[in-house]
C-alpha cells in the first residue's frame, strides 16, 4: 500500500513539473502590432510595456497583431519569419516567431510606402548602408475625388495602359473615403481621413474599379490596356 502511495504521489509530481514546463514553453514576449486604427493609415509594433520596438533580445517571441481595418495588413517579416493578417480582414491574429540577429520590418502590403517601420535583434545595428533607389519612370497622372457629398469620380477612364501612375484623390467627405483596386492593387483613403493624397501605383492590363469606401454600390471601373 506505500508503494503504490508513493508512486501515485511521483506521478502527481511529474504531471505538476510537466505543466509548468509547458506554461513556461507559453510564456513568451508578447509583441503587439497595431494597424488601421479608424481607418487611419497608421501601423506600429509594442513590446511588452508598450513601448514602440527598436531593438530586441534574439528568442521566441508571441506577436498578437490587431488588424482594424479592411483594407490594411500587418505584414511581419526577417530572417526566418514571414508572416500576415490579410488585407480584406478585421480582427486580431497571433502568430508564434523566432528571432535572431538581424533587421526584421513590418509594414502594410498596399500601402507600403506610407505605412512602414524596422527594428533590430541581436547584434545587428541600424547603420547599415540603405540599397540604392532604382530610377523612376514619369508616372501618368490621374485625378479622383469623393466630395461631401457622396460623388465619385476619376479621370480620364480611357486610352490607358499599362505603367506607373500616379493617382491624385482629393478626399472632401470626413464620414467616406475613396477605395481604388485591381490587379495587384488596393488603395484607400480612410473613412476620418479628409484631405488630398497621391498614390504611385503599377497598373497591370486588366479592369480596375473605383468607389466609396462607405457605399460599395457607389462605383466606377476603369480598363487599363496592354
Amino acid at each position: 500500500m506505500r508503494a503504490g502511495v508513493t508512486f501515485a504521489a511521483l506521478l502527481a509530481v511529474c504531471g505538476l513539473l510537466a505543466g509548468s514546463a509547458g506554461a513556461a514553453r507559453a510564456d513568451n514576449p508578447v509583441l503587439t502590432g497595431d494597424v488601421g486604427s479608424n481607418d487611419s493609415f497608421s501601423i506600429g509594433l509594442s513590446d511588452a510595456t508598450g513601448a514602440p520596438v527598436s531593438h530586441l533580445d534574439p528568442g521566441t517571441y508571441t506577436l498578437l497583431v490587431h488588424d482594424h481595418s479592411s483594407f490594411h495588413n500587418f505584414h511581419f517579416s526577417g530572417p526566418g519569419v514571414d508572416v500576415s493578417s490579410d488585407v480584406d480582414g478585421i480582427g486580431d491574429k497571433t502568430f508564434t516567431v523566432t528571432l535572431t540577429d538581424g533587421t526584421y520590418f513590418f509594414q502594410c502590403d498596399p500601402h507600403s510606402s506610407q505605412m512602414h517601420g524596422k527594428f533590430t535583434v541581436g547584434s545587428a545595428t541600424t547603420t547599415t548602408t540603405p540599397p540604392p533607389t532604382p530610377p523612376r519612370s514619369v508616372p501618368v497622372k490621374l485625378a479622383a475625388a469623393v466630395t461631401s457629398t457622396g460623388k465619385i469620380s476619376l479621370r480620364p477612364t480611357a486610352g490607358l495602359s499599362a505603367g506607373t501612375f500616379a493617382i491624385t484623390v482629393a478626399d472632401r467627405s470626413a464620414t467616406d473615403g475613396f477605395r481604388f483596386a485591381g490587379p495587384g492593387v488596393a488603395r484607400a483613403t480612410g473613412v476620418v481621413f479628409r484631405g488630398t493624397v497621391t498614390w504611385r501605383v503599377k497598373l497591370q492590363a486588366g479592369r480596375y474599379t473605383f468607389r466609396s469606401v462607405r457605399h460599395p454600390t457607389l462605383r466606377g471601373s476603369v480598363v487599363v490596356g496592354a
